[in-house]
């Protein structure tokens, strides 16, 4: 009975044994498998990283992966730029020996993933164009001209505007105080021609008087006031004259050519006329061509072309030596 129980013993251990057996062998399996991996991972790493894996301290490049960077890097303050540098966002300290201890607890199955998902993104972005910072030089060279020269131009432009604005704000200073003359004057002087009408200027854009047109408007003795354009012709001439003789006042020209100005005037208009006409003489020299017999008469000097002889023609002059007191015209 006892051998029996000895040789039961005995079996039930043989049994253990090969289960144990059984084990070591899938043991020796996994390990060689394992000792396959690894020695491919070195293998690995000394092609595309060229490092040892026996030199790598875990736990430090564990450490410093956390470590966060700056995302963007200023080249143009790099000189050499095989010298560039990733810029850690701040210092970390040297782990305490609780957080080493704590590394050994570390889920490298969610270190794997992270590891493949950066791995993923630097393969989605492509190849790295090492000719990038030389043509990033190249390129901000260009661009640092061209923003100059666009700067130059705008400073221009901003310049030109300012001229413009400052020449606009003048000349429509000068137009106004000019017009505001040459309307008083033409009042006067048409007042004076026409024997007592009444006369004005008046701007169709006073907004913009530089681009703005001019209504005319004069009213005869005994007549409503009206605009230039509804006047008779002889009536169009006295405020033509008239405006003419205002614009005179502001600034008088040294020579002023007329050219059968008188054609439509009657003879008591001729004569209003001729009065006001004397009056810019002290001024001005005018040239007046005519066939009028009143202003032909108040002329100083006559040049002429007569006929004496059939298709003969003759130039004749005539000077007037008058010694008369002519009055001086003068403003409103």
């Amino acid at each position: 009975v006892k051998l029996a129980a000895m040789d039961s013993a005995l079996v039930d251990r043989r049994k253990e044994s090969r289960v144990e057996e059984q084990e070591l062998n899938k043991l020796d399996v996994r390990l060689a498998e394992e000792r396959s991996q690894i020695g491919f991972i070195e293998s690995n790493s000394r092609d595309t990283h060229q490092i040892e894996l026996s030199e790598v301290n875990w736990k430090k490049e564990l450490w410093e992966a956390a470590v966060e960077f700056e995302k963007k890097v200023n080249l143009d303050e790099v000189d050499d730029p095989d010298q560039i540098s990733a810029k850690p966002k701040s210092d970390r300290p040297e782990p305490t020996e609780e957080e080493l201890a704590e590394m050994d607890r570390t889920d490298w199955g969610v270190v794997e993933q992270e590891v493949k998902e950066y791995k993923s993104r630097l393969s989605n972005m492509g190849p790295v164009n090492l000719e990038a910072i030389s043509e990033y030089t190249d390129l901000k060279e260009r661009h640092d001209f061209l923003k100059g020269q666009s700067e130059d131009l705008w400073n221009s432009k901003n310049a030109l505007v300012q001229s413009i604005d400052s020449i606009n704000e003048t000349s429509q200073n000068l137009f106004r105080d000019t017009f505001e003359q040459v309307r008083k004057n033409f009042a006067f002087t048409y007042e004076k021609l026409s024997g007592g009408g009444e006369s004005d200027l008046k701007l169709i854009d006073a907004e913009d008087p530089l681009e703005s047109g001019i209504e005319i408007i004069a009213r005869p003795p005994g007549t409503r006031l009206k605009s230039v354009t509804l006047l008779s012709g002889g009536q169009r001439t006295m405020a033509a004259v008239a405006l003419l003789f205002a614009i005179y006042l502001v600034k008088p020209s040294p020579f002023c050519v007329l050219d059968e100005i008188d054609a439509a005037l009657d003879d008591a208009n001729i004569g209003r006329f001729c009065e006001t006409l004397h009056g810019f003489t002290d001024k001005s020299q005018f040239l007046i061509i005519t066939h009028n017999k009143r202003t032909i008469s108040n002329a100083d000097t006559v040049f002429g072309v007569t006929m004496p002889e059939k298709g003969v023609s003759t130039l004749i002059s005539m000077r007037f030596n008058k010694d008369s007191n002519r009055p001086e015209m003068g403003g409103a």
